[in-house]
C-alpha cells in the first residue's frame, strides 16, 4: 500500500523506469519495504537510477567496480536511491535513518579493501548528482507550477541528505578500517607468535593469513624507536627501505608494541652474501631509530631463527656498543657469551681478577690486553689499532700481567673471552 503524499509531491509517485526495470540488487525485503511507501513504478525507477548511477560512479571511481566488491556496491547505491526517494516523499528529520544498512555494509567493504576515503567520498558525491539530474528530468515533465516548487525543496533536501551520508559513511569507513586493521594485525601476530613458538602450523594457511611466502629464505628485522612518542610509520617506512637495499622480494611487517616493529624479508634463493652488507650506508645515525638484523635463514624454521638472531642483536645494541644497526653477524659470539649476564659476569671476574676492576686506567690495560692477544700477541699490530705507541702497549700488557698474577697462559681462549665479556657488559665489580 502506498503513502498519501502531499498532492504537491505526487509527481514523486508518478515516476517509472523508462523500460523494464533491470534486475534489483538489493534483497526482497527491502524492496517490498520500499514498494509499500512509494508503490512499483517508482520502485522500478530508483532500481534503473541505480544501475545508472553506479555504472557512473564506477566509470571515475573504478575501485568500486573491482570484482569482490561490486555486489556490495551496487546493493548500496539501489539502497541510497529508494531510501532518498522515501525519504523525498515524506522529509523524515535528517538523522532519522537516511544511510541504509546496505550502504553501510558496502562502506565497510570498501575500507577493508583499502580504497581511499577519499574516493569513498568522491562516490558519494557522483551518485547524489546523478541522482538530482535525473529527479530534475522527471519534474521538467510536470506543471511550471509543480516545478517551481519542488527544484527548490528538492535540491534542498538532496544537499542534506548527501551532507548526512557522507558524515556517516566517514564515521563507519574509519570505525570498520580500525577494526578490520586491528582484526587483520591481530590474526597476523597470533600467526607469527605461533611460528616463533615453534607450534606446528599449515604453512599455506599460515602463509594465506600473513600474506608472505613462508617456504623462502628469510632476514628478520626489529626495529625499535627510541623517542618517548614513536610514530608507527616511521618505522614502517624504515622496514620498506631496509627491504628494497637488501634486494628482498616481500615484506612482512608486525607491530610488537608501542615503540617495536618486527618485519621479516625474503628472496626465492639464497641472497648474496653481501646483501644486508649495504644495510649500515642506508640510514644516517642520528635518526632515533634503532634497527637489529637477524641470520638469513630458510623455511619457516629459518623465519623462525632469523627472528631469534635479531632479537639477540637488537638485545646487543641496547647494551650501547653498536651504532643505529646491529647485525647478528657482527655479534653473535658476543651474543653467546653473554646469553646468561649474570654468569657471564662471574666467569670474568675469576679469570681477570684485580684486572676487572671499575677503574678507567684498568680499563685502558684491559682494552689493550684484548686488542694484543687479538692481534696475535703483536705490540706493533696492537699499537696500530688503538693509534698508541708500541712503548705504551708493551708496558700495559706488561702492567695487565702484574695484575692478572701469573704469565699469559698460551692458551688464552678464557682469558679473550673474559675480557670480550667485560667490555661487552661493563666490570664485574672484581677488586
Amino acid at each position: 500500500m502506498t503513502t498519501t503524499a502531499d498532492p504537491a509531491q505526487g509527481w514523486l509517485l508518478r515516476l517509472s523506469p523508462r523500460g523494464a526495470p533491470p534486475e534489483p540488487a538489493c534483497p526482497p525485503d527491502t524492496l517490498a519495504a520500499a514498494e509499500a511507501e512509494l508503490g512499483p513504478g517508482p520502485v522500478g525507477w530508483a532500481v534503473e537510477v541505480a544501475r545508472d548511477m553506479a555504472a557512473r560512479i564506477v566509470r571515475h571511481v573504478p575501485e568500486h567496480g573491482t570484482p569482490g566488491a561490486l555486489p556490495p556496491f551496487r546493493r548500496a547505491v539501489e539502497a541510497t536511491v529508494l531510501t532518498a526517494l522515501r525519504g523525498l516523499l515524506t522529509e523524515p528529520p535528517p538523522t532519522a535513518g537516511l544511510v541504509p544498512p546496505e550502504a553501510v555494509a558496502g562502506n565497510a567493504e570498501l575500507a577493508r579493501r583499502n580504497v581511499p576515503l577519499d574516493q569513498v567520498l568522491r562516490g558519494v558525491r557522483l551518485g547524489h548528482a546523478h541522482l538530482h539530474g535525473r529527479l530534475m528530468e522527471a519534474l521538467d515533465r510536470e506543471p511550471e507550477e509543480t516545478r517551481a516548487r519542488e527544484t527548490h525543496r528538492i535540491s534542498e533536501l538532496l544537499f542534506v541528505y548527501a551532507d548526512v551520508q557522507a558524515s556517516r559513511l566517514a564515521e563507519e569507513y574509519v570505525a570498520e578500517r580500525d577494526r578490520w586493521r586491528r582484526s587483520t594485525e591481530a590474526a597476523r601476530r597470533r600467526t607469527v607468535d605461533d611460528l616463533l613458538a615453534g607450534h606446528p602450523l599449515d604453512p599455506a594457511a599460515a602463509a594465506r593469513t600473513l600474506g608472505y611466502d613462508l617456504s623462502r629464505h628469510h632476514a628478520a628485522f626489529i626495529l625499535t624507536s627510541t623517542t618517548p612518542d614513536p610514530d608507527d610509520r616511521s618505522l614502517r617506512r624504515l622496514a620498506a627501505e631496509l627491504s628494497r637495499a637488501a634486494g628482498g622480494e616481500h615484506l612482512l611487517t608486525v607491530a610488537a608494541g608501542g615503540t617495536e616493529l618486527w618485519a621479516w624479508t625474503c628472496w626465492a634463493a639464497p641472497p648474496p652474501r653481501n646483501a644486508l652488507a649495504r644495510l649500515p650506508r642506508l640510514v644516517p645515525e642520528r635518526r632515533p631509530l634503532r634497527v637489529a638484523v637477524g641470520p638469513v635463514g630458510h623455511g619457516p624454521e629459518g623465519f623462525r631463527r632469523s627472528h631469534r638472531g635479531a632479537r639477540e642483536a637488537d638485545r646487543m645494541a641496547r647494551l650501547g656498543r653498536t651504532g643505529w644497526l646491529c647485525d647478528y653477524a657482527d655479534v653473535g659470539t658476543a651474543a653467546l657469551l653473554t646469553a646468561d649476564p649474570e654468569h657471564a659476569r662471574w666467569f670474568a671476574a675469576g679469570v681477570l681478577g684485580p684486572l676487572a676492576a671499575d677503574d678507567p686506567r684498568v680499563a685502558d690495560l684491559r682494552e689493550t690486553l684484548r686488542v694484543y692477544l687479538a692481534e696475535g700477541r703483536s705490540p706493533q699490530g696492537a699499537a696500530e689499532r688503538l693509534f698508541i705507541a708500541r712503548n705504551t702497549v708493551t708496558y700495559r700488557v706488561r702492567r695487565a700481567t702484574q695484575l692478572l698474577g701469573h704469565p699469559l697462559p698460551p692458551d688464552s681462549l678464557d682469558l679473550r673471552l673474559a675480557l670480550e665479556i667485560t667490555r661487552l657488559l661493563g666490570p664485574p665489580g672484581g677488586r
